[in-house]
């Protein structure tokens, strides 16, 4: 995991609003030993990793933006202005020219991504970029973060303006780190797309009544996904999923099962997870059949086969535990390979250790570090990377994937994913963002 520093040299100014003018400084941020300050200064023509800004508004947007900033996780589709908004630096905008930096939490890790802002008419041209996004612990980024709102303050009180907005401000987001059940409305309200009590108090009281059946970590991946699938939250898919038909199985694995890898990046201990299971299943290299994925997860395939989805399209699948200590997988995929494929991520998020065993599993479209996880462990458990490599022998061509994807019984997308994740093919696209952002 990087680690971030933000520090600001404090500097003369005679203009601006008071809190402005007081903090001025040569502000410079680091991901580890990258600077996402360095910049060339037209004006000066000088290049350095610090930029003279005011501290104020960038201790201001991450107040701000705090909650959502580190609990409301990246959109399915184009973010809208608002998600933009305490997602950019750049938003902290009064006047100053900031770097294009991102940052996007997953449920473990804030992931920060860098860019290049090389446009003519501004005075400050930054310089760095980051070639793949890096991860912050979350504490880590709070940490960091608290570290320099609170040496904005100590400027602020040593300069006589103790009473500013950003004081007030950080007031109440003590006030509500400190209260429990404050911290849960207000995370919910994030992962819901919404500021600070600007939730709608129904969609609000509907999804925290919603915790106690499905759990804190699946109502986690449930919100922002219902959310995401655009208009207001309508948190009744979840009684509908509740009530839904579905197919019961009884999984004949548990967490237990394998060994587990503890640390690591979602993919790193997914890989490690689905190599464990398929030694343990006595099958490393070769594809899986359906009959043993739906043997792995105790249901009977007729049944899967009979399936039917229900009609319009979910943003969420679901598994709920039963009184028996059985599982409703009510899936929302159609195709054959896709059925497949989710099937086998509902099998890794069942086999993640959990400390709520009555907990819904939650499959989405989202990038949270649990689906990262499902996807991975899927996708190295249907078709693993090393017996891909060794049937395509080199040949990455597009007849060669559609033949593997038929080999293995997964999409052809899937094997491209596989193929770019490790490194044997790369994308075209170069701009480094995790959206299309304006030039």
């Amino acid at each position: 995991m990087a680690e971030l520093r933000i520090d600001a040299k404090w500097m003369a100014s005679v203009s601006g609003e008071p809190e402005v003018m007081a903090t001025a400084a040569c502000v410079e941020m680091y991901v580890d030993n990258i600077s996402l300050t360095r910049n060339q200064d037209i004006w000066a023509e000088t290049v350095r990793d610090n930029v003279f800004v005011s501290a104020y508004p960038l201790a201001m947007w991450f107040a701000s933006s705090w909650w959502r900033l580190n609990h409301e996780p990246l959109p399915t589709q184009q973010p809208r202005h608002d998600w933009r908004m305490v997602h950019e630096l750049g938003a902290a905008n009064h006047g100053f020219v900031w770097p294009r930096v991102i940052f996007i939490p997953d449920g473990e890790a804030i992931h920060v991504w860098a860019g290049t802002s090389m446009m003519p008419e501004q005075s400050v041209q930054y310089l760095q970029a980051l070639e793949v996004p890096r991860m912050i612990t979350l504490t880590g980024f709070q940490q960091s973060v608290e570290r320099f709102i609170y040496s904005v303050l100590a400027r602020l009180d040593a300069k006589g303006l103790a009473g500013s907005n950003l004081a007030h401000l950080w007031a109440l987001v003590q006030e509500d780190l400190a209260d429990p059940e404050a911290v849960r409305r207000r995370k919910l309200e994030a992962e819901l797309g919404f500021d600070p009590e600007e939730c709608p108090e129904q969609a609000l009281d509907a999804a925290l009544q919603r915790e106690s059946q499905v759990g804190d970590a699946a109502l986690s991946e449930l919100a922002p996904a219902i959310a995401a699938s655009g208009g207001p939250p309508d948190l009744a898919l979840i009684g509908q999923l509740a009530s839904a038909d579905g197919i019961v199985g009884s999984p004949d694995v548990s967490p237990g099962s394998i060994d587990h890898l503890d640390h690591g990046a979602p993919w790193e201990r997914a890989v490690h997870d689905a190599r464990a299971l398929r030694n343990k299943i006595g099958n490393v290299r070769g594809p899986v059949p359906d009959r043993s994925l739906h043997d792995l997860l105790g249901m009977s395939s007729e049944a899967a086969a009979k399936y039917s989805v229900p009609v319009g399209r979910s943003p969420v699948a679901v598994a709920i535990p039963t009184n028996d200590h059985r599982l409703k997988f009510v899936p929302r995929k159609r195709n054959p390979g896709g059925k497949r494929f989710e099937l086998a991520r509902f099998l890794g998020e069942y086999l993640r250790p959990a400390a709520d065993e009555l907990r819904w599993l939650v499959s989405t479209d989202l990038w949270t570090f649990r689906q990262k996880y499902q996807r991975a462990f899927a996708a190295e458990f249907l078709c693993p990377i090393d017996s891909l490599t060794s049937f395509l022998n080199g040949d990455f061509s597009s007849y060669a994937i559609e033949e593997a994807a038929a080999e293995f019984d997964v999409s052809e997308q899937t094997i491209t994913s596989l193929l770019r994740n490790n490194g044997y093919m790369h994308d075209h696209w170069t701009d480094g963002m995790p959206y299309r952002m304006a030039a």
